[in-house]
């Protein structure tokens, strides 16, 4: 009878190249498995000794003999399940860094196509409890392998005292076997289910922690704990449904193993009364043997359902393993050293691999070096995803892109984006000092050219009046500090990096009138002599661009400056007089 299934073992396969890395301890340690479980059950063949020669024979030279030897045994026993058990922390621990690392690397390299369509709270699930659950997987997998070998140890005492016997009352371990295997299978099912309601959870409080401000800016508290409540309560169900199934697996492993014991008790309680050769030391031993196996028995029943309940972990981890990049770089790419001429796009249409719309249709545009070209439109009319298929956060779907005749598929990723520097709208910035985050793109800056950049930037002021200055802590995602000192700091960093692209992503829109006046003037600065690409909703932006494009619908309608865009009194001049003029 197979206990796992086909497509188990296949799952079990994907650790191979993590498992293959530790086989000789792994070896060592199963051998030390196999050996402290002997060595722990091997008292019982004393108890022959100590009842028939000892007890009933009456000498006290073979009592004294079978409990001294009984207690060096045990003592060996403890100190190589010691052992057994740090070499399994040891095996298991380093597999799960090597795990959770390979996970922490491949999310970098995978692309925004692939966060667009997977929520955070779900990656981070697969990144943090999935290869916890792998560690205490194997683990269990060790644990497991003792509790056989002392199972199969204390059997074969038993068949050597009496085969006859043993076999007699081991009739219905294949009841037992079926028993494990039909629960095994919910159980494992269970596990997929709960890991994916912890998933969507997870994302819930991930979101909820991420919106906090909006939800109490639209008083929606009682709303989100009625959602969040939902959820959990989802969780719970799941939850629940596990415990039934363990609960009946270990209730009727509980009530087979007692009634094996009845029966032992019965027949070999009849052999010692019969004569027959058998002798009260054969009956203590074979009881103690067979009641011996209970233990190991129940307790490696507990692990094989827990390790069946963590099994689709592995799956989950390699979900993410397994992904391929849509963005990669072309075997034959080039480095993006210097720009020099021109960014083109040609016939350039994309959609999301998740839909059949298109959200960007044939797009012809060229933007000369040094030109500012601004994206003007309605919301949602494609205007920053435009601007995101330059560094490559995504590929078009047909047509190209090129930078100085390239097409950008061909240069190294990183180089090209190197030279691109991006200012959005929402600021990111990472927990730590107000220094390390200006210097995020260029780890190689010297203080004076920190302080420069934020000089240019209108950030040094306020820096300066900071009780640590550049060395204050600013909080997770910044949360020390307003939206303008944050996009200052951000337009600081991107002077440090010295970019010869810029994208500005309605860098001011959030801003309130004396922020956006010192950030309008640090753009300026950073604008001077880079090709730019500005997104924003405010005249004052875009009035001086050698080139305004109007985008509706995902498509070009208008480009030109801003008296050739009011002349033709169109789409322009109708948002003109409708959002800009004022």
């Amino acid at each position: 009878m197979k206990i796992l299934k086909s497509e188990d073992l296949s799952t079990l396969k994907k650790l191979k190249k993590y498992i293959k890395k530790y086989y000789l301890i792994i070896i060592l340690n199963m051998v030390l498995a196999m050996i402290s479980s002997t060595v722990s059950v091997s008292p019982l063949v004393l108890v022959k000794r100590l009842v028939d020669q000892g007890i009933l024979g009456s000498n006290e030279k073979d009592i004294l003999y079978a409990a001294g030897g009984m207690i060096c045994l045990a003592v060996i026993g403890a100190v190589l399940i010691y052992w057994n058990g740090i070499l399994s922390v040891i095996i298991s621990s380093s597999i799960y860094k090597n795990i959770t690392d390979d996970l922490y690397i491949k999310i970098q390299s995978l692309d925004m196509e692939y966060f667009s369509r997977t929520k955070i709270g779900e990656v981070m699930i697969k990144v943090l409890n999935d290869p916890s659950n792998v560690n205490y997987l194997i683990i269990e997998s060790f644990n497991l392998l003792s509790e056989v070998f002392r199972a199969v140890v204390c059997l074969v005492i038993a068949i050597y005292i009496d085969w006859k016997l043993t076999v007699g009352v081991l009739v219905i371990a294949p009841i037992l076997l079926i028993t494990v295997k039909k629960y095994s299978g919910k159980l494992k099912k269970s596990g997929r289910a709960r890991q994916e309601a912890t998933g969507i959870l997870n994302s819930k409080l991930q979101e909820t922690l991420s919106g906090i401000r909006v939800i109490k800016a639209f008083a929606m508290e009682k709303e989100e704990i009625r959602d969040f409540r939902k959820k959990s309560l989802e969780l719970k169900k799941v939850a629940l449904k596990s415990a039934r199934y363990t609960s009946k697996s270990s209730a009727i492993s509980e009530a087979l193993n007692y009634i094996m014991v009845a029966m032992l008790l019965m027949f070999g309680g009849f052999r010692v009364l019969r004569g027959n050769h058998f002798t009260t030391g054969d009956f203590i031993t074979i009881v103690g043997a067979i009641s011996s196996m209970y233990t190991p028995v129940k307790r490696a029943i507990t692990r094989y359902n827990e390790i069946s309940m963590n099994i689709p972990s592995i799956g989950r981890i390699f979900e993410i393993l397994d992904a391929v990049p849509e963005v990669e770089d072309a075997p034959d790419c080039v480095k993006f050293s210097e720009f020099k001429s021109d960014i083109t796009f040609e016939n350039a249409d994309f959609k999301y691999k998740d839909s059949d719309e298109k959200v960007l249709k044939n797009i012809n545009l060229v933007a000369k070096k040094g030109e500012t070209v601004a994206l003007v439109g309605n919301s949602g009319g494609g205007k920053s995803t435009l601007v995101n298929l330059i560094p490559r956060f995504f590929d078009v779907t047909s047509g190209k892109i090129m930078i100085d005749s390239i097409d950008v598929k061909n240069y190294k990723i990183k180089s090209l984006r190197k030279k691109i520097g991006i200012v959005p709208q929402e600021t990111f910035l990472f927990g730590g000092t107000i220094l390390e985050n200006i210097k995020y793109a260029n780890q190689n800056a010297s203080v004076e050219e920190v302080i420069e950049a934020a000089k240019k930037a209108n950030a040094h002021e306020f820096i300066e009046k900071l009780e640590q200055g550049y060395e204050t802590e600013i909080g997770e995602r910044g949360i020390k500090l307003s939206g303008g000192q944050k996009q200052r700091i951000s337009i600081a960093r991107a002077i440090l990096e010295n970019p010869q692209i810029l994208i500005l992503d309605e860098a001011t829109s959030a801003l309130d009138n004396e922020s956006e006046q010192l950030v309008q003037d640090a753009l300026e600065k950073l604008m001077k002599g880079k090709t730019t690409f500005v997104i924003a909703h405010r005249l004052s932006t875009i009035i001086n661009s050698d080139k305004i494009v109007v985008i509706q619908q995902g498509e070009i309608r208008e480009t030109g400056t801003h008296e050739e865009l009011l002349d033709k009194d169109g789409i322009y001049k109708s948002l003109y007089n409708k959002s800009f003029k004022n």
